[in-house]
């Protein structure tokens, strides 16, 4: 059996002298992972039945979806829509429709791995965020089709994050079709 104290004991940081810079090929590199890793954990759910190993496969999926939203969405855009009036600097990013019935629709094959990791982001104020949990609609959405309809309780106006407004009766093929490279 190995010393692993020495092992331990002799373990050193690796220096990386140079950081991950944020650009189109950074953003090419993440979305060709993601949708590869995505395309695989997909696959490998399929016929399963629900055991330990299911759910460790649905958290790496949830984790992916997360992660691409956090850094090519969030990093590069901000988020797809955003909530007039909001502070950037007090404000939630958040996933309109929960990020956990993203995950199941791409497991069921109802959207692809590209509309997946696209699914309508907004920044929204933390008075709304607060309003929305209240109302429970922390991690449930009152309609995925129309899914600006979560915000119909906030009386708020939103826009996409270039400017252009838009309505509750906005729909995922409104989304998928104005983001058209991302589809």
């Amino acid at each position: 059996m190995t010393d692993l104290k020495p092992l331990v004991e002799g373990y050193r940081k690796p220096a990386r002298t140079v950081g991950v810079k944020r650009n189109e090929i950074a953003y090419t590199q993440c979305l060709d992972f993601t949708t590869a890793e995505l395309t695989r954990l997909v696959a490998m759910y399929q016929g399963r039945t629900e055991d330990m190993t299911a759910r460790l496969i649905r958290d790496s999926i949830d984790h992916h979806i997360r992660r691409y939203h956090g850094y090519a969405i969030g990093g590069r855009i901000g988020s797809h829509y955003i909530e007039v009036g909001v502070d950037k600097n007090d404000s939630i990013f958040e996933h309109v429709i929960p990020a956990s019935s993203v995950r199941d629709m791409l497991i069921e094959g109802r959207l692809t791995v590209g509309q997946a990791i696209n699914t309508p982001t907004c920044l929204i104020k933390k008075n709304s965020d607060k309003v929305l949990s209240r109302n429970g609609l922390a991690k449930t959405s009152p309609d995925n089709w129309k899914f600006f309809k979560r915000y119909d309780i906030l009386n708020s106006s939103f826009t996409t994050f270039s400017g252009t407004p838009v309505t509750s009766e906005w729909t995922m093929e409104d989304h998928f079709k104005f983001f058209v490279d991302i589809t």
